[in-house]
């Protein structure tokens, strides 16, 4: 993991680029800097948000946003399509997303389609499982102990959100028809690479999972 500025960190797997911000590592005093550079309409979600993590989140993904469109000379915001993936409609050659959980925010982009997700890892949740994973991933699960199925299950999970995402399908394909299991994910007719990676933050740690088209599967 690299620094690409003050701070923001940066992973490239194969020809994703994930930037990464740790909230908690923010003075306030650089939170105001961030919200100055995001655009017009993020700085209008972001007021009617109450303060707190919910707002810092905002902010931080905002800053994101807007460091990705400086590199490439986007002018206009992302557009939301039907299934919630976002999208420059001016320069669809940036491909991009993002995802946030507690104090860490996360932007991926590429040329190709791609999703990400992040999560800390917590205790497994079974119910969850067996109502959402695939048969074979419910299965392993079950395999292992406590710690390894809690690991388990949010390599999978953020696994199967990065795919989805991905996809561009929102929840209109059911999580339990594809696994994850694999680096390589086939779902409705296409094929995804999965790249995953544990980062650990003192007494915490939370899995970065990233999912990209493969363009020539047939």
């Amino acid at each position: 993991m690299k620094v690409t500025g003050s701070i923001v960190k940066e992973i490239i797997w194969a020809d994703i680029v994930i930037w990464l911000l740790f909230l908690e590592e923010i003075p306030d005093e650089d939170f105001a800097k961030m919200y100055a550079h995001c655009s017009g309409e993020r700085r209008k979600k972001i007021e009617r948000i109450k303060p707190g993590l919910k707002k810092r989140q905002s902010i931080g993904a905002g800053y994101l946003l807007y460091l990705l469109r400086k590199k490439y000379s986007i002018e206009t915001e992302p557009t939301v399509l039907s299934g919630g993936k976002p999208v420059f409609l001016d320069n669809e050659s940036v491909q991009f997303s993002i995802s946030h959980c507690g104090e860490t925010v996360v932007l991926a982009f590429g040329k190709r389609p791609l999703g990400v997700d992040t999560e800390y890892v917590r205790e497994a949740n079974l119910k969850l499982a067996e109502r959402f994973f695939a048969r074979e991933e419910y299965q392993y699960l079950l395999l292992l102990e406590d710690e390894e199925q809690a690991d388990a299950f949010y390599r999978i999970w953020t696994g199967k959100e990065a795919v989805v995402k991905a996809a561009g399908c929102g929840l209109s394909t059911p999580l339990n028809v594809f696994s994850v299991l694999e680096e390589t994910v086939e779902m409705s007719g296409n094929k995804y690479e999965l790249h995953r990676q544990k980062v650990i933050l003192g007494e915490n740690s939370l899995w970065i999972s990233a999912a990209q088209l493969v363009k020539d599967f047939l």
